[in-house]
């Protein structure tokens, strides 16, 4: 009797665990984390082809899929309750008159945090240069529709 009460109390502990786990990841909607990492893929095209591109004012279209999550973690940032999200994407660029470009397997970090107040998505970015001050700041989501 007492043991398997042992092995039935083992066995619920385990099970807490694993889906303890699961249940960041379940805590931030799948569209949510695609929607940030499409933003920041698109931010780092524009910075990227403004600076090889000065006079070109036609940007290439990127696409975004394949969005895999492999971690999240829950961050302090500014005493408020956020989550870092690693995984990793393919995208898709296509430029005027050239052949597009697909990458896969491409690394991404992110810091997400929901807006308590309209249950909105935000994306902690880093703004400032190699030669400017870095500062933080919170950018709410573009989201697609669900």
């Amino acid at each position: 009797m007492i043991k398997r009460l042992q092995l039935l109390l083992a066995v619920a502990v385990l099970w807490l665990g694993l889906t303890g786990c699961g249940q960041l990841k379940a805590a931030i909607p799948h569209h949510v984390v695609t929607a940030a990492v499409t933003q920041q893929a698109q931010q780092e095209q524009v910075d990227l082809w403004r600076q090889l591109s000065a006079n070109d004012t036609s940007l290439p279209q990127l696409s975004v899929n394949r969005v895999q999550v492999d971690r999240v973690r829950q961050v302090r940032v500014a005493d408020e309750l956020a989550y870092e999200v690693t995984g990793t994407y393919r995208y898709k660029l296509r430029y005027p008159q050239r052949s597009p470009l697909t990458q896969s397997e491409v690394p991404f970090s992110l810091i997400l945090q929901e807006s308590p107040a309209d249950e909105q998505w935000q994306l902690l970015e880093v703004e400032g240069s190699l030669t400017a001050p870095k500062t933080w700041q919170w950018r709410s989501l573009n989201e697609p529709a669900a």
